[in-house]
C-alpha cells in the first residue's frame, strides 16, 4: 500500500521560490527596451561598450535593448 505524506513546509517553500524564481527569469528574457529608452549610441563610454556588457549576445545582439546593437555601442542599461 502506498502511504501519502504531507509536503513539509520547508519542501512547499523550497518549491514556492523555484517557482518564483523561473517566473523571473521568463519576465526578464522577453522584456526588452527600445533604444531610445536605453539612450543607446553606436560609440563607447569609456571602457564600457557593449562588446564588454554582460547582456552583450556576439555578434550584434543584446538581451535587454531590442534590434542589432554595435560591439562598439553602448546604453546607460551597461552592465
Amino acid at each position: 500500500m502506498i502511504e501519502f505524506r504531507a509536503p513539509t513546509r520547508r519542501s512547499l517553500l523550497l518549491m514556492l521560490g523555484a517557482a518564483i524564481a523561473g517566473a523571473g527569469a521568463a519576465t526578464r528574457a522577453q522584456a526588452k527596451t527600445s533604444k531610445a529608452a536605453a539612450a543607446y549610441r553606436g560609440a563607447p563610454n569609456g571602457q564600457q561598450s557593449c562588446a564588454n556588457c554582460s547582456y552583450f549576445n556576439a555578434p550584434s545582439g543584446c538581451g535587454v535593448v531590442s534590434g542589432p546593437v554595435s560591439a562598439r555601442g553602448w546604453c546607460n542599461l551597461w552592465g
